[in-house]
């Protein structure tokens, strides 16, 4: 009995994010369009509801493989602006994505049920976007992506938005690259972010993006709104059948996650 106990008292406490991303990556791909995607969706807005956020489906196609959606779990407040945390639930088909990204998605679940008691300081969007995967799509855009800059428009929200920010690789390590194009750190979406990761292990520095981004944020940057990307500087196994569940590491999922809770209730 000792041992037992020795054992449970020694085991990190739960975590749903880091649980349910190895989850999707033992699952296997989830390629853009495919019932994976669809099932991982499914199991998102499922917690969301579960969190008490409102949920909705922001539906497209994705040409020659057939549709997709981003599930969108919305906390309003009293307050007239709003933030959007995003990330993509699909992988490319060779690989079962756990940093790539079910890592992004890992960090969405655990924010859900802890948003209302951050009190925001503003409305929040959390986002878990479909066919992000270019390299699959063969499309020029990261389709989910389009699809969210559809709905903030078509809501009226573009004026009031004050960051969108993608989570891309957020599963191992506290080493982390900011990415943006900016024109250098002093903006209101990179400094806002670099401050909120001031004391909670995360270790980022700015990057400019390199032409015009590489992740879901591209599509919300190149319309002209506040957008960047947070995310480990390099992922060896990017793309690759060794993304798996096991490069996954706890300790990451509870860093990201201070930092995005400390970026939504900036004033």
């Amino acid at each position: 009995m000792l041992p037992l106990l020795l054992t449970l008292a020694l085991s990190p406490p739960a975590d749903p994010g880091y649980d349910l991303a190895r989850s999707l990556a033992n699952a296997g791909p989830r390629p853009a369009a495919s019932s994976a995607e669809r099932h991982t969706h499914l199991r998102i807005a499922e917690v969301f509801r579960r969190a008490g956020l409102r949920v909705s489906y922001q539906r497209f196609d994705v040409p020659g493989k057939g549709r997709s959606r981003d599930v969108i779990g919305v906390l309003d407040t009293p307050a007239s602006c709003v933030r959007i945390v995003m990330a993509h639930a699909d992988s490319m088909p060779q690989t079962p994505g756990a940093v790539d990204n079910a890592s992004g998605i890992g960090v969405l679940v655990d924010l859900a049920p802890r948003l209302a008691k951050i009190r925001p300081s503003c409305d929040v969007w959390l986002v878990a976007t479909g066919s992000e995967e270019r390299g699959y799509t063969g499309q020029p855009n990261h389709l989910g992506a389009s699809a969210l800059l559809h709905r903030v428009r078509t809501e009226g929200r573009t004026r009031d938005l004050r960051i969108a920010l993608a989570l891309d690789e957020v599963g191992r390590g506290d080493d982390f690259e900011l990415r943006s194009n900016a024109v250098g750190v002093r903006g209101s979406v990179e400094g806002a972010v670099l401050r909120a990761s001031r004391g909670t292990g995360a270790h980022v520095r700015w990057v400019r993006d390199d032409g015009t981004g590489n992740s879901d944020h591209r599509e919300l940057q190149l319309a002209g709104l506040p957008a960047a990307k947070l995310g480990e500087p390099g992922n060896p196994c990017r793309h690759q059948p060794c993304d798996t569940a096991s490069k996954l590491q706890q300790r990451t999922f509870v860093i990201v996650r201070r930092t995005v809770e400390r970026l939504l209730r900036a004033s």
